[in-house]
């Protein structure tokens, strides 16, 4: 009897020690966690694998997608497949979505899911094997052919689209990132394709952006001086991942001269469900010396508000949509990661950010936008206010254990 209540005291006192904010005891019939001090009773019938995130920022952190490690979770989490990994949160036992990445790999690479986090704050979740619920999709993204190869692509907030080689022979051929504003969570894409008048506002949005020959909303290009060096449009692409939480997929555009020698792109472009921004993986392969890159956002004719944060690291351009009818106000910006070392400036009729690349250098950036109608952010200073926090959360991420 002495034996036994010794050794649950200690088994007590290193559970407290672990860290009194995220212990947590499973038992055959029920399990208990420690969130901020307190402990809460869930209903989590089984064992499974506690997951701790934790916001170590003062400002609360919305739609963040933690990425756990497919082949360290497999090791803790028995008999784990594809089909049967599920994700709980660990107070309420109510199942979260969740998709599994490949990452162009053929076997897989991460799991990810997505949580509000408030300020200073550590949240729990459970991993355990279970029937996985039929997750609604919040990303999507095709070429369409039948407009002349664009690449389009949207999450529950908003949508883009870039330009195709079949474009390049037409009158209103273009350059740069476009834009597409909505107000509804739903996906539009192959609605307003197929409807083929998406510059009109029906009451779900618009394309309300003008791109031209620019760098748009967000692209990049050689710049030589104040002249942009722009590829032909891509001509391939391969979705990477699809899936409810997370779309990513590769741009490529075929060699074109710049400065007497032949250039390559390849663009890897990730959009996460609830988010305003792309995350942007940039290749440009060359062979010799140095290639002198710009990333930005294009000027409209005098009626933007112009911000480049050097706190902070981005630019953000905020002016009226296009056309001769009232639909509001559009904010773009990029973000630059403080490593990448780029250099803002206001030039060439953009926002921009510079680097000049070594031979096999990549880099990323984040670009986004948003509409003043889209229920997100209504004005520019909120618009300003999401790209800085953004800008922090890249360089404090939250804490993941597991």
């Amino acid at each position: 009897m002495k034996i036994k209540m010794i050794r649950f005291f200690l088994v007590a006192f290193a559970i407290l020690t672990m860290g009194i904010t995220n212990a947590c005891v499973a038992h055959n019939k029920g399990a208990f966690i420690w969130t901020n001090g307190s402990r809460h009773t869930n209903l989590i019938d089984s064992a499974g694998l506690l997951v701790k995130v934790k916001n170590t920022l003062s400002t609360k952190r919305t739609a963040q997608t933690i990425a756990l490690d497919w082949k360290r979770l497999c090791k803790k989490v028995k008999n784990a497949t594809v089909n049967n990994i599920v994700v709980y949160d660990a107070i309420t036992n109510k199942q979260i979505p969740s998709q599994v990445l490949y990452k162009g790999k053929k076997s897989p690479q991460d799991l990810i899911f997505q949580t509000d986090i408030s300020a200073e704050t550590t949240l729990n979740f459970i991993i355990r094997t279970g029937t996985r619920d039929d997750y609604k999709r919040k990303t999507f993204g095709r070429q369409v052919p039948e407009r002349f190869d664009d690449f389009a692509w949207e999450n529950d907030v908003v949508a883009f689209r870039m330009y195709g080689a079949a474009l390049e022979t037409q009158p209103d051929n273009a350059k740069g990132l476009d834009v597409w504003s909505k107000n509804t969570p739903e996906l539009v894409l192959n609605k307003w394709y197929k409807e083929g008048d998406y510059h009109t506002n029906h009451g779900l949005g618009m394309d309300g952006y003008k791109v031209g020959f620019s760098l748009g909303a967000g692209d990049s290009a050689p710049l030589i001086g104040d002249k942009f060096i722009f590829p032909k449009n891509y001509d391939s692409y391969k979705i990477i991942d699809e899936g409810p939480i997370r779309l990513t997929f590769e741009l490529n555009f075929s060699a074109w001269n710049v400065n007497g020698q032949q250039v390559t792109e390849t663009k890897r472009i990730t959009l996460d469900a609830g988010s305003s921004i792309n995350k942007i993986e940039n290749f440009y392969h060359f062979k010799v010396g140095v290639l002198p890159i710009a990333v930005g956002v294009t000027k409209h004719s005098g009626d933007g508000s112009i911000k480049l944060d050097n706190i902070n690291n981005y630019v953000s351009y905020w002016d009226k949509t296009d056309g001769k009818i009232d639909n509001g106000m559009i904010g773009v910006g990029v973000i630059f990661p403080a490593a990448e070392g780029f250099k803002l400036a206001d030039q060439a009729n953009h926002l921009l950010g510079l680097k000049t690349l070594r031979k096999n250098q990549q880099f990323v950036y984040y670009q986004g936008a948003t509409w003043n109608r889209g229920g997100h952010f209504t004005n520019e200073d909120e618009w300003l206010k999401y790209l800085e926090n953004y800008s922090k959360n890249l360089q404090q991420p939250l804490i993941v254990a597991f």
